[in-house]
């Protein structure tokens, strides 16, 4: 799981926490941190049709961010939830 945010981002935090509650390994990537942040935001915005952060990614897939995406199922926190993300990882902590 890698979650690209920017560091004082709250809907970020909430899904770092929400990871952390469950027990799910994760990656942050801040944008901040990157010398070409800005550039990696805008192509995974033009790829994945959203511009919001965080950006999340399970096993190279786009699943959304804190809570939607461009697709009704999407939403890290909602997957958290209903089981979707252990399902996509293919574990059952």
């Amino acid at each position: 799981v890698v979650v690209f945010s920017y560091g004082g981002c709250p809907y970020c935090r909430k899904v770092t926490r929400g990871f952390e509650a469950e027990g799910i390994k994760y990656r942050e990537v801040d944008y901040d941190d990157m010398d070409d942040g800005e550039a990696v935001r805008r192509e995974i915005a033009a790829r994945h049709k959203q511009r919001s952060v965080p950006a999340v990614f399970v096993k190279g897939k786009f699943v959304g961010g804190c809570n939607d995406g461009p697709e009704s199922w999407m939403g890290a926190l909602k997957l958290l939830s209903n089981g979707g993300l252990r399902e996509m990882l293919g574990s059952k902590l």
